[in-house]
């Protein structure tokens, strides 16, 4: 069985031969540069270079080399937008971390020194993003929409992002995924609308003004949904026939609760989201839509259901409610769950092998019966999260996702 044909067979709800496994097929299942590097050298790819995709999270593109050694069924499609206005289509080389290792970053990647030891990212002369000394992040510290009264502001920087050039970009990308691999392909959209009102307003003003300035906020998310229509129009046009599975992402979710309240969720962003997946739907009905939903999001996994949503992810299971028996139990024969294969917050970073290994064993056991299960660990794994480790991780889920005795 093709590692896509694995992939398509769990979205199905039907076992495969063995548990699909995801490193690096999106932006949530993904590795830290430097635990990157560390694991390349683990395994012998000692001259890999180390390429950074995305900027802001600091992951690494995970090589062919490296995918085939942890049994990884999936990648990305990416972007051309690295983060912070760079673009992947060209790399230079730069260690920002001190450690004297071969980091390749996207073009248009030059960050400044300040005298705190600290990173920062400028453009056209204004701070848009800081990584403090000895981080291991870029955070977002610009936010254009900030203050905005008037639905003039808003329309003038909210536009439709998708260019001609971007879309050859993908074609080149995606040609190039087809020819040398039988890999699902996971093409990344986006589509938010919570964490782009944090992105453009700022956090804590954006929430606020969701009660406080309901109908400019609501014109923000009407404008979001429009460029999105348009760019996911040319997006699935263009792409939609060779991809798999298509990515959305808003992280609706807490560590204790969700982010926002029930009705605040279903009044204002449950039907913006169900007119972009219904738009998806109707364009391309074979394609798996794919959520991205951090935290505490129990409560509104059957509304994710109601509007079409068929993935979740990471199914952050140490959060409140997202206990593994609860989820495959209530909602198992409805959503795939796409992550929630491992304990990234204790275990995997602090737990003993041994530990690591049952906690993977238990979730395969309680995730995998009757498909709808790609294992990954939960989110991304961290900078400094041993290599043994990493590869145990994924060793294990291919050993025991194989054992037919289980």
């Amino acid at each position: 069985m093709t590692s896509r044909d694995r992939v398509l067979k769990t979205l199905k709800h039907c076992e495969p031969d063995r548990v699909p496994i995801d490193l690096g097929g999106m932006r949530s299942t993904g590795i830290h540069v430097k635990a990157y590097r560390k694991l390349a050298d683990y395994l012998g790819y000692c001259d890999l270079p180390v390429r950074v995709f995305d900027v802001h999270q600091m992951l690494a593109f995970v090589d062919e080399e490296i995918r085939r050694e942890v049994h990884s069924d999936a990648i990305e499609l990416k972007r051309l937008n690295g983060g912070f206005g760079t673009r992947i289509d060209s790399w230079k080389g730069r260690d920002i971390f001190d450690d004297g290792s071969r980091y390749l970053f996207p073009d248009g990647f030059d960050p400044k020194a300040k005298e705190d030891g600290s990173l920062v990212i400028e453009r056209d002369g204004v701070e848009v993003a800081t990584m403090p000394r000895g981080g291991h992040y870029f955070d977002r510290s610009y936010f254009p929409l900030a203050h905005a009264g008037r639905k003039e502001e808003i329309s003038a920087l909210v536009l439709p992002r998708l260019t001609g050039e971007e879309i050859a970009f993908l074609k080149a990308q995606l040609t190039g995924i087809r020819e040398s691999t039988d890999c699902a392909v996971i093409g990344a959209f986006g589509g938010n609308f919570l964490e782009a009102g944090h992105s453009m307003f700022g956090y804590q003003e954006f929430m606020e003004r969701l009660i406080t300035d309901r109908p400019l906020m609501e014109f923000f998310l009407d404008r979001l949904l429009e460029t999105y229509l348009v760019d996911l129009e040319k997006y699935l046009s263009a792409l939609g026939d060779d991809i798999d599975i298509i990515q959305i992402g808003d992280d609706y979710g807490t560590q204790e609760n969700t982010a926002i309240s029930p009705r605040i969720f279903r009044s204002i962003f449950k039907p913006r989201l169900k007119t972009l997946c219904d738009f998806i739907h109707r364009k391309k009905p074979d394609l798996f839509i794919f959520l991205h939903s951090c935290g505490s999001v129990y409560t509104f996994i059957p509304d994710f259901i109601e509007v079409g949503v068929q993935i979740l992810n990471p199914v952050q299971t140490n959060a409140k409610n997202m206990e593994p028996e609860r989820l495959k139990n209530e909602f198992g024969r409805d959503i795939v769950f796409w992550g929630g294969g491992c304990d990234t917050q204790h275990v995997l970073p602090f737990g003993t092998l041994k530990d690591l290994e049952d906690d993977i064993r238990r979730r395969i056991d309680i995730f995998s019966p009757g498909g709808g299960f790609v294992f990954s660990p939960i989110h991304n794994i961290q900078a400094e999260v041993p290599p043994e480790k990493i590869f145990r991780v994924f060793e294990c889920a291919y050993e025991y996702g194989s054992d037919n005795t289980r």
